[in-house]
């Protein structure tokens, strides 16, 4: 079989006698693209490419593993391991449904037509292209014919099973070679075995009773590489059979404890089909739990021992052995076997009852008696791939006595409040021997509380969700055990329908989407919706990132030295024991800095090395190099500094409180009389409020990296990095080495994410690895950790806004006050720009006659917190909602009725000063509202809620207005190289960064069209500063209209010189005029220039235009939420936006359906934790949340079930090149309609407790806010009906 598995968890021991099969084993450009490949490139699912080959080989390993066509339910789920930041998921799914074929009948009956009589294909809805197929566009077909192509397979879109004729085979030499025992050694010392017998195993157990014992690493490989855990002995079990043994006995079931999850899946399907339903109640849990138990690569080697015998506290699967009354049987050295039940097997914190000579030999669960029922229950931030915040599983056998049905045995265990699964023992003993009512609940919940309590600061926090969980879960199964009595006949009255809603399972159906545009084509490429330029690099894992550049042999790693304190003076740093570490290179200070070591974006108030005083966890101290990488980070962790410390800020409250804000970063605007007009009679109702907005960490992919080389001994510095501003790196790096900017090279060729993330907080680590370059003369290449990396460099800024709102009774907003702060951390960045783009946007798209914004932005000792996608206008405009949402809810009103009644129009002048001109706002909305059927939707929902007490529906439309522009002038210009050579072909060089936004293939079509030549004729290397000059990041949104511009301008100058040869001669191809303009020494180079006309704006007067031009979008979304869990799903996301005459329709939706799912984590997923005051149980200044175990963003399983996007049509954009529109960023904020729709669906929950007034909600709208806010006789158990959870701003 085929499986899928983390490679970075696989130890290459591990994979002895196995045939690794790679994204570049199963295709490349040269010998053809697998269709696996082939498809997702072409169906627009690769954009930065960091994480398409783990998609491609994740779906690979299904098809492969797959005796028939997967379901499109079984090719989600096997992409629940994989994470993608950019897509959005659903282009990566639609492409590989084509591999799925449910119904052969679609494909036997006579083909639908469309108007031109093209057959459509039931598979993917498009006109059939299996008789006559054609290339997607001319950029792909001279990619894939530039050599001769060797094709794996015949393939098309109609058959996706015709791909396996001609794939890889098991290597017959593998095939042939008997397993034999292994004893390898390892760096540092590590011994490795691998028996394959027991009697082998238990020898080397007695001699080695400290060794590790791995099956799939996957809990060993973290601790080892996170942990600094050190194992000098490991056994590999995964080659003995009695560890393996699956099967099916008389009193249960016998499971090896080396049986793989995903074997266990499987076998307890067959089981499930083979045994009748009322022995089978244990194995419908077990297997339940599976489905949302990590992902299917770590399913496919984490094994059932392994997850046991790790103890975690919060393990899904120890409660439901505990509850299910498995019995653990453990054998010894000298074949001694023991069994234990499991509630005794577990004994303190990853402690368990086995001796250092004894190891866990199988599991044994029994089969359920009639009458016994069994339930698993898992709450986690995230359902896919995540680890639990509270679990249970529970058990009940009901039996009759004297006519009535009682509980003779009842098992109760939760994880995830306790250092070991915890059974609920007195309620056990109390339920014993009573008869199953209603009456039961209340006391039993009583019980419960004192059972299971959590101590106000207990590890992991949300301590009144938890609590509330532990009840609900028993809730929930306390129904589900009545359901059941009622469905056989045992009880004559069972759940009402409204009561249902409570035992409903999660299932998800398979997602669909759905996107609409016009293409206005402009020449030969503008306006198609052309494939990615490097998707088929990406696919096969042939496109180049930093950390795949070929390093010479002197090339030394680098791992910083980070502060780990959030304010403190450095008393001494002793650097002694990492100078003797291994491969240990050198270690350097700010007292090395050939240069300046003081720099920053704007002001210069960050060091490149702290040298005095640290401002917070994760400041840069050293920089340690050395021969790899593990030995760069063994000698960091080996440098011991003293410190002396200060009293820390650590929220914006404090900050505000103790007067700390960083200097001259107050913003004020306003229009207007606000006082006048609240002291009148103007306003029938005044409200306030205040408004907390998280932060989000960026998440990309590929994390910072910098490769910096020394030429001609130091008097050059050239570098690869992984940055949105090469010229920010250029810069940093020649003022910390004391150089001129002319004699630093910056080369970005793409980046795998960046999303502002990399705009400035990515420099300063390419000035630390240069010092030590400089000073060694030696390569340096620095690839942060994802931990370090999240710890460093600082996120989106959290807000705090306050508000006070005046309007009319007829729902007119007459005046607004609102205070503004965010979180600047320990350095200003660019956090006063974010906070004036909040300032701007903090009316979104609502005409306010009256109206003043006030801001600052806070100095906390946090990583400073930077750009990320909207820069601050997310924030502005997420007060603005809610502001609105409250005064809709003071009026009664829908808030969509009231917005529009609100909204600004063409010819309105913000409060700034702007005039709004081509304003489309009204139409988007009016499309909008067709296109979800609002009203309808609106009843469907009220009619679900009044049929479900336990699960509620919600809709929201939520309104974009987002402006163009760098905030600061002088950063909208742009410059490009364009070169034509004689064989017709043109490279284009411009200030641009590609980093999945398609950036550059928007670009090439810009050119193509402009010199009327095939897209594949124009190619675009890199950026690098030595051929374009001072270039501004690549932010804003702006770029393809800056870089286009420019582009363009440079085309028409070739155009223009060449002009005279053309008119001369007839010329049969762009080449052959290529070679007369040569012949004639035409100059057939141009340096093109751009500048954003009419823009600027002017503080102190408090009015301008700052912006070119306006991205209008609006959004709705239905969800529906657990009231007694807080797990939400979004139903539908139905989005239109107005782009203008679209570049390129396909990446431009792409950039929608990313930044909309983006968003959706920032609304409702995304919570950043930071030892603050809210959070006492992390250490001070220390971020909780700082790797994909604890931080989740959106997976596949969490996009919308029904994804639709819009383009407005016919509304061309006189103010951008082709009549475009930006993208990049406007789209982020539209998913707050998702948080919207999950506060009215909330709505409707506190409406059955008969609390109908405004309440907050604070984004993310995570489960534990969800629920809360939900509240119920449960949550008043443990929280106030007014409670409002904490979150770090």
């Amino acid at each position: 079989r085929h499986y899928a598995i983390n490679a970075c968890l696989a130890p290459l021991y591990s994979l002895e006698g196995m045939h690794i099969i790679t994204v570049e084993g199963i295709g490349d450009r040269q010998r053809g693209l697998h269709p696996v490949q082939e498809r997702l490139a072409k169906a627009h699912g690769s954009q930065c490419g960091f994480c398409t080959p783990g998609f491609v080989m994740s779906m690979y390993a299904l098809l492969r593993s797959s005796k028939h066509p997967p379901t499109e339910e079984q090719i989600e789920d096997s992409l629940a391991g994989n994470l993608c930041r950019c897509t959005g998921y659903r282009p990566i799914i639609d492409a590989f449904r084509v591999f799925a074929k449910t119904d052969d009948s679609l494909y036997t009956a006579s083909p639908s037509e469309n108007a031109n009589g093209q057959a459509i294909c039931p598979s993917t809805g498009k006109p059939c292209s299996c008789r006559n197929e054609t290339d997607v566009n001319a950029n792909e077909s001279s990619t894939l014919s530039s050599v001769k192509v060797y094709l794996p397979c015949s393939y098309n879109e109609i058959d996706g099973n015709s791909y396996s004729e001609k794939e890889l085979i098991f290597p017959p030499e593998l095939q042939l070679r008997k397993f034999m025992p292994l004893k390898l050694n390892g760096f540092n010392g590590i011994r490795w075995y691998r028996p394959l017998k027991l009697e082998q195993l238990l020898y080397l157990r007695s001699c080695y009773p400290d060794a590790k014992l791995i099956i799939g690493n996957s809990e060993v490989g973290v601790e080892t590489k996170f942990k600094n855990a050190q194992y000098k002995v490991m056994i590999s079990v995964t080659h003995v059979p009695e560890l393996h043994t699956l099967k099916v006995e008389e009193h249960g079931l016998h499971i090896g404890s080396a049986v793989r999850l995903a074997q266990l899946q499987k076998f307890l399907k067959n089981v499930i089909a083979e045994r009748g339903s009322h022995e089978t109640s244990s194995c419908h849990a077990i297997l339940r739990q599976l489905k949302w138990f990590a992902g299917t690569q770590i399913r496919n080697v984490a094994s059932v021992g392994g997850n046991i015998c790790t103890a975690s506290p919060i393990s899904d699967l120890n409660p439901l052995w505990m509850a299910t009354g498995a019995n653990f049987q453990i054998i010894d050295v000298n074949n001694n076997v023991r069994t234990t039940a499991a509630k005794d097997f577990f004994l303190g914190y990853r402690k368990v009852d086995l001796k250092a000579d004894e190891i866990l030999l199988s599991v044994i669960l029994p089969w359920t008696r009639p009458y016994e029922y069994v339930k698993e229950f898992k709450q986690a931030h995230r359902r896919e791939d995540d680890i639990a915040l509270v679990n249970a599983g529970m058990r009940m056998h009901i039996t009759e006595a004297e006519g009535n049905w009682i509980v003779s045995d009842v098992s109760i265990v939760y994880g995830g409040v306790a250092v070991v699964p915890l059974t609920a023992a007195k309620t056990e003993k109390f339920l014993v021997g009573k008869k199953l009512d209603d009456g039961l609940l209340d006391e039993t919940f009583n019980l419960l509380k004192e059972d299971i309590p959590l101590a106000e600061n207990a590890p992991g926090g949300m301590v009144e969700f938890r609590s509330s969980l532990t009840l609900s879960f028993f809730f929930k199964f306390f129904l589900y055990v009545t359901h059941e009595m009622n469905i056989k006949g045992l009880r004559k009255v069972g759940l009402d329908a409204a009561n249902m809603s409570a035992i409903q399972s999660y299932t998800r159906p398979v997602s669909i989407g759905t996107q609409g545009y016009e293409s206005v084509g402009q020449g030969t490429a503008v306006g198609q919706p052309m494939v990615h330029m490097s998707a088929m690099l990406q696919v096969t894992g042939e496109a180049e990132y930093v950390d795949d550049t070929p390093t010479p042999p002197n090339n030394l790693h680098a791992a910083l030295v980070l502060s780990k304190k959030a304010h403190a003076r450095i008393l001494s740093i002793d650097d002694s024991v990492a100078k003797c570490s291994p491969g240990f290179a050198g270690v350097f200070l700010s007292k090395d800095v050939p240069g300046s070591n003081h720099i920053g974006p704007i002001i210069h108030d960050e060091e490149v090395f702290a040298s005095d005083v640290v401002t917070c966890v994760g400041q840069i101290i050293g920089i340690v190099v050395a021969d790899t990488h593990d030995n760069a980070k063994a000698a960091a962790n080996k440098v011991n500094i003293e410190y002396s410390e200060l009293p820390a800020i650590l929220s914006i409250s404090e900050a505000v409180k103790a007067g700390s804000f960083h200097p001259n970063t107050t913003r004020c605007l306003s229009n207007g009389d606000v006082e006048q007009c609240f002291a009148s009679n103007t306003c029938d109702k005044i409200i306030e409020g205040e408004i907390r907005v998280g932060g989000q960490e960026h998440f990309y992919m590929e994390p910072q990296c910098t490769f910096v080389w020394p030429v001609d001994s130091g008097n050059e510095i050239h570098m690869i990095s992984s940055t949105q501003a090469p010229q920010k790196h250029q810069k940093y790096v020649a003022n910390a080495l004391g150089l001129p900017l002319s004699k630093v090279v910056c080369k970005t060729k793409r980046i795998g994410g960046g999303f502002g993330g990399k705009e400035t907080r990515s420099a300063i680590f390419a000035a630390a690895a240069s010092v030590a370059s400089y000073c060694l003369r030696r390569p340096v290449k620095i690839v942060l950790d994802r931990d370090v990396d999240m710890i460093t460099t600082g996120q989106r800024h959290s807000f705090l806004g306050k508000y006070k709102l005046g309007f009319t009774n007829d729902g007119k907003i007459q005046a607004l006050d609102l205070e503004i702060y965010n979180n600047g951390g320990n350095s200003l960045d660019l956090s006063l720009a974010v906070l004036e783009r909040a300032v701007f946007h903090s009316e979104n798209v609502y005409a306010i006659p009256n109206i003043r914004v006030s801001g600052k932005v806070c100095f906390t000792n946090f990583p400073s917190n930077t750009a990320f996608r909207g820069f601050g206008g997310p924030q502005g405009m997420l007060i603005a909602e809610n502001w609105i949402h409250h005064m809709a809810t003071e009026l009664k009103r829908s808030p969509e009725e009231i917005k529009e009644l609100n909204f600004q129009s063409e010819g309105t002048e913000l409060y700034y000063g702007q005039l709004l001109k081509n304003c489309t706002m009204h139409s988007v909305w009016d499309e909008l509202k067709a296109s979800c059927n609002i009203l309808e939707a609106r009843k469907a929902v009220n009619v679900f809620n009044s049929e479900n007490r336990w699960r509620k529906r919600g809709i929201a439309m939520v309104p974009t207005k987002f402006g163009i522009s760098f905030t600061a002038k002088f950063m909208n210009q742009a410059g490009a190289l364009v070169q034509v050579y004689t064989d017709g072909t043109v490279l284009v060089t411009h200030g641009g960064v590609e980093m999945g936004q398609g950036l550059h293939t928007k670009i090439a079509q810009v050119a193509a069209s402009s010199l009327d030549i095939p897209l594949s004729c124009v190619f675009i290397s890199e950026t690098s500063t030595d051929k374009v000059p001072n270039a501004s990041p690549t932010a804003a949104s702006a770029s393809s209209d800056l870089y286009g511009a420019a582009v363009l301008d440079a085309c028409q100058q070739i155009k223009a010189r060449m002009e005279p040869i053309a008119s001369r001669g007839n010329h049969k191809s762009f080449a052959e005029l290529a070679q007369a303009c040569y012949m004639e020494r035409v100059d057939l180079s141009a340096h093109g220039f751009y500048i954003t006309p009419d823009i600027g704006f002017d503080w102190i007067a408090g009015k301008g235009s700052p912006f070119n031009y306006f991205t209008y979008g609006a959004a709705f979304a239905e969800v529906e939420i657990d009231t007694l869990t807080g797990d939400f799903h979004t139903r539908t996301a139905d989005i239109v936006m107005d782009l203008g005459y679209s570049i390129n329709p396909a990446i431009d939706i792409g950039q929608i359906e990313g930044a909309f799912i983006q968003g959706l984590g920032w609304a409702a997923m995304e919570e950043l934790k930071w030892g603050d005051d809210n959070h006492k149980w992390i250490r001070p200044g220390y971020l909780f949340t700082c790797g994909p175990g604890s931080y989740k963003i959106p997976s596949v399983n969490d996009i919308p079930l029904n994804f639709k996007v819009s383009l407005l049509k016919g509304v061309p954009n006189p103010r951008a090149i082709h009549s475009s529109k930006a993208v990049g960023e406007p789209p982020f904020f539209l998913a707050s309609a998702i948080l919207f729709a999950i506060k009215d669906a909330i709505a409707a929950a506190r409406a059955e407790e008969g609390h109908l007034d405004w309440f907050p909600l604070d984004n993310p709208a995570t489960p534990e806010r969800i629920r809360m806010a939900c509240v119920d006789s449960i949550t008043k158990k443990f929280a106030s009906v007014y409670y409002r959870p904490k979150l770090s701003v």
